[in-house]
């Protein structure tokens, strides 16, 4: 499934699009991508 991950890194805030198979991957999947970011959500999206 395909998740949008919301980060924030440095004051910024900003969203980052990966595919697993649960919200808790999605967050893992992403902080390895971004290792210095923290995690604020995690939500199920779709592609148009």
């Amino acid at each position: 499934m395909r998740f949008k991950v919301s980060l924030k890194k440095d004051g910024k805030e900003f969203e980052e699009v990966v595919i697993a198979n649960s919200k808790k991957d999605a967050i893992k999947v992403a902080l390895k991508n971004n290792p210095e970011a923290e995690a604020l959500s995690s939500d199920w999206t779709f592609k148009l």
